[in-house]
């Protein structure tokens, strides 16, 4: 997990519950060095984070963090995180994809934040919020499933599909 602030460690918590075994790093090594003692984790330093072989890189605070040589020395099966604008450019997803490494677009992945925004515009209860955030895994699956049908990066097809949403 790159990223420990509430997102990278509320993420961080919620694998170790689950038994993950993490590898945490941060600009703040000493707040990454915390988490790694609360959970049992390991640090590495955040120049290092992208070269650690794991199943899973989480990206969940600088953005544009996937650039040709990042992705480049990624030794991932998946990119999923919470950070925002993780692509620099754009062109990294399809780097990803000719890399065989899944991606999940941060702005799917992230959608319960702006869900979360229907109970202050329309208000909707918890009940509406949790279908439409329980809807998110389905959403990717739908994304992948239409990326290895044609070949499209899993960004292009997010992209796609976000334009057809709002009318584009």
């Amino acid at each position: 997990i790159q990223g420990v602030g509430s997102v990278g460690g509320g993420t961080a918590r919620h694998l170790a519950a689950q038994g993950a075994k993490l590898t945490l790093s941060d600009v703040d090594s000493a707040r990454a060095a915390a988490l790694a003692t609360e959970l049992g984790a390991q640090t590495v330093e955040a120049s290092e984070i992208m070269r650690v072989e794991a199943d899973i890189f989480s990206p969940c605070a600088l953005g544009a963090i996937l650039t040709e040589t990042s992705v480049a020395a990624l030794r991932v099966k998946a990119v999923a995180g919470g950070a925002n604008n993780q692509l620099a450019t754009g062109t990294e997803g399809r780097m990803l994809a000719d890399r065989g490494i899944l991606y999940a677009p941060d702005y799917v992945i992230n959608a319960g934040g702006i869900i979360n925004v229907l109970r202050h515009i329309d208000g909707a209860g918890d009940a509406e919020i949790n279908t439409r955030i329980d809807a998110i895994p389905g959403r990717l699956e739908s994304i992948w499933t239409e990326s290895a049908r044609t070949g499209q990066t899993s960004a292009e097809v997010a992209d796609q599909m976000a334009k057809g949403l709002i009318g584009r």
